[in-house]
């Protein structure tokens, strides 16, 4: 179940905010990959994490979802995604990051927490979602291509001038 981040979620002292900082941590290869968070993005700090969730939030249009398990969305903090209502250059929505508890992947969180974003974006009636991966990820390009996401255009993200590679799924 997909619910919004809230803006107090974010604040030192909140158990939202511990978890995602826990989430960002396990998932160390990604940041290695991605430069974020320095040398040793292991030891990423909640901090680091709420300014990176600020950033975000601060883009116009952008809405991060935390993925929870159980049918009320009480459980344990699975994943975190954050989706662009509407891109600039295409007006198509964008999914802008998506990482899921490295301790349970490969057990399908990663797809249905998609899935849940693809269901939603359907629901508004939007034709097709585009995201960008970075070109050496090798494990990412695997996983939206296994979601029927194809390689429409080769070029540098918005954020860091990194090398990317966007995909197109209709939905």
């Amino acid at each position: 179940m997909l619910n919004p981040l809230r803006t107090w979620d974010l604040s030192p002292s909140s158990p939202v905010l511990a978890e995602l900082a826990e989430l960002y941590a396990g998932n160390a290869d990604y940041h290695r990959l991605s430069g974020d968070f320095g040398d040793r993005p292991e030891e990423v700090t909640a901090a680091q994490v709420a300014a990176a969730l600020d950033a975000e939030l601060a883009e116009p249009g952008v809405e991060v979802l935390l993925a929870r398990t159980g049918g009320d969305g009480g459980g344990p903090l699975t994943g975190v995604v954050a989706v662009l209502d509407t891109h600039p250059a295409d007006g198509l929505p964008w999914i802008g990051l998506l990482l899921v508890d490295a301790r349970r992947r490969g057990r399908g969180l990663g797809r249905a927490v998609a899935e849940e974003v693809h269901d939603r974006l359907r629901g508004q009636g939007r034709p097709a979602v585009r995201l960008a991966v970075l070109e050496n990820n090798a494990a990412a390009l695997a996983f939206w291509s296994a979601l029927g996401y194809a390689e429409i255009d080769r070029r540098p993200d918005r954020q860091a001038g990194r090398d990317c590679v966007v995909m197109h799924r209709p939905l």
